[in-house]
């Protein structure tokens, strides 16, 4: 009977001893990485995916925001696991996986339900094997609103830019759309075009006015022609490394910790029109065209959109199928 009591004392004494030496889970620090500007609906959605994580780990996982002005660079950096997430467009990150560019096409969307639809059910499942391929896991898609052109000075006809010196982004979309106009293209990464505007280096580019409006672009270029040649989906994501390292409940934390898809393409729908006012009372223009004036656009630039999935290569074919029979499953469902 001794004998028993003195091994339980002992057991205890060395389970309490194993349980003070053993060393606490380890945190781990995560960066989520954007070029969204403040003022940018964008940087809401960021702040609220970081938040989200913070407190849904319950402090296992401390993340925190991290601005890089360069899309390129931040696709690079969550490839090579130098960060762990990014919020990040399709375009910017099209140099690194160019079928994701697929969805920013010159004139492919006919309306935003149409895009809603054929993206949420079509183009997605899609994507997430083709962003998995790379080293990625796209959580979420959000938004960031339609690219116009905009202008040191008024641009409303395809005339009126044919010859300008113009900014054309790395993503082929851009060439695509610039190329088709006749343009007198400079290419260059997006934390270039300020300056480049500021200069006189170039006198137009194409940026989304929510991001346009919280950039010197706003002043350097204070014409904004309403285009809506393409529009820029946008996506959270996770290194696949760093997504295969968590446990079952932090996926679930992580995974939904972004915010509601069509709550981000709402909030950044009604975010325009207000933001628009002001820019308007700064000395800012805005030229709205009718369908009949931005056909004359579209009309040169259609013809090129095939060369998107020229370009891309990989599984665009794929993806560009999807998305074909996302838009003829629309149609017959009476565009609902």
């Amino acid at each position: 009977m001794k004998l028993n009591r003195w091994f339980a004392s002992a057991l205890a004494t060395t389970a309490f001893a194993a349980l003070i030496h053993t060393p606490a889970m380890a945190q781990q620090n995560w960066k989520m990485v954007s070029a969204a500007q403040p003022g940018s609906p964008l940087i809401g959605f960021v702040d609220e995916t970081v938040a989200n994580i913070n407190t849904g780990s319950k402090g296992t996982i401390k993340t925190e925001r991290l601005f890089v002005g360069s899309e390129q660079e931040i696709a690079q950096q969550i490839v090579r696991g130098r960060v762990e997430m990014a919020g990040i467009s399709m375009a910017g990150i099209s140099p690194l996986i160019p079928e994701a560019g697929l969805m920013t096409t010159p004139y492919l969307w006919t309306s935003d339900a149409e895009r809603d639809y054929v993206t949420d059910n079509h183009a997605l499942p899609v994507l997430r094997k083709i962003y998995e391929a790379k080293g990625l896991i796209l959580l979420a898609i959000s938004e960031v609103g339609w690219n116009d052109t905009v202008c040191k000075k008024p641009c409303l006809t395809p005339s009126d830019v044919k010859g300008m010196k113009v900014r054309v982004g790395p993503a082929t979309s851009s060439k695509i759309y610039w190329t088709s106009l006749g343009v007198n293209g400079v290419q260059m990464p997006l934390s270039e075009l300020f300056p480049a505007l500021q200069s006189g280096l170039v006198e137009a580019a194409d940026l989304p006015f929510p991001y346009y409006v919280t950039t010197p672009a706003a002043q350097s270029a204070p014409h904004y022609v309403m285009t809506r040649h393409l529009h820029h989906p946008s996506a959270f994501i996770i290194n696949k490394r760093v997504w295969d390292g968590l446990s079952p409940e932090m996926k679930k934390v992580v995974q939904s910790a972004s915010p509601d898809t069509a709550r981000m393409r709402r909030e950044v729908d009604e975010s325009i029109k207000p933001k628009m006012v002001e820019f308007k009372q700064k000395g800012g223009v805005i030229h709205e065209l009718t369908p009949a004036q931005r056909a004359e656009w579209s009309k040169l630039v259609l013809p090129n959109q095939d060369q998107m999935v020229k370009e891309a290569g990989g599984s665009a074919q794929e993806l560009w199928d999807a998305i074909q029979r996302g838009k003829k499953e629309f149609a017959a469902r009476g565009g609902k």
